[in-house]
């Protein structure tokens, strides 16, 4: 995947802005892509979908994998890179404003410690999330900047100043799950077994369904369908697809069965629901 860029076409209110997200985007990198060292001139935060790689800020260096995301501080020095065999796939956001330094201070990240953990509902969707915001040219603004302040809010959760580090085994458990989950997003529209998923990330189906559970509150496949329905809804939000083509593009070849697990699963059936939206 080549990088995909977004940059906010909503200028900030006022010049010096509390918070704006500046942009956003997503790329699954060569072997060894790098960047650096150099800097940044607002904040970035790359999260890690697939894949690993290094960061080296501060003059130490940080391995990174699946499951964690890091921290460009800006006017500060970084250098990150995919690894050679096992390149990541990243998505990122850019922004800036007079709050971020507040907000962040109330984190245990800094420069010299920019990596933290994901979690597993909201962060790995966050891009789709704000692509899905930009094409409401009405509410763009307010969704936007909404998403960017309940992702510093989950950060503040994540990793508060006086927080515990987050242990070897729950950062490998993490990276298992974030792998499932960029397999799910990226894939989401072909079929899916849990076997292909154990396969993936070397675990045992039944090990891996109960460790997805855990940690996103669903069994994968049970995942997959909320995953499904819920892209089918901003398809159907859209008003320009047949039923059919809707079904198809969240991996339902047979109209009849996507309407039956719609219907199911929303409340309404399929052209119910796109005509009440």
């Amino acid at each position: 995947m080549p990088a995909i860029f977004h940059h906010n076409p909503d200028r900030p209110f006022r010049e010096s802005p509390e918070l704006y997200l500046s942009y956003w985007g997503k790329e699954r990198c060569a072997p060894l892509h790098s960047f650096g060292p150099g800097v940044r001139d607002i904040y970035k935060i790359h999260f890690i979908h697939a894949g690993k790689g290094v960061v080296s800020a501060e003059g130490i260096t940080h391995e990174l994998t699946a499951g964690q995301a890091f921290l460009a501080y800006p006017e500060r020095v970084i250098f990150y890179q995919a690894d050679e065999a096992d390149p990541w796939t990243y998505s990122w956001i850019g922004f800036y404003g007079d709050q971020a330094a507040d907000i962040l201070s109330r984190t245990r990240l800094s420069p010299e410690n920019p990596v933290f953990s994901m979690d597993t509902r909201f962060m790995p969707q966050l891009y789709e999330l704000l692509n899905e915001a930009e094409d409401n040219s009405a509410t763009r603004d307010l969704r936007l900047q909404a998403l960017l302040h309940e992702f510093l809010s989950m950060l503040v959760e994540l990793a508060p100043a006086s927080g515990p580090p987050v242990s070897a085994r729950d950062q490998a458990r993490d990276s298992y799950i974030h792998r499932c989950l960029d397999f799910l997003h990226g894939h989401y529209s072909e079929e899916v077994t849990v076997g292909q998923l154990a396969a993936i990330v070397g675990l045992d189906r039944r090990y891996l369904s109960s460790l997805f559970k855990q940690a996103t509150g669903l069994p994968p496949q049970q995942y997959l369908l909320h995953y499904r329905m819920d892209k089918a809804c901003g398809l159907l939000r859209a008003g320009q697809y047949s039923i059919g083509e809707v079904a198809r593009s969240v991996g339902y070849q047979d109209a009849l069965l996507f309407s039956k697990m719609f219907k199911k699963s929303v409340g309404v059936s399929p052209s119910e629901y796109r005509d009440q939206s």
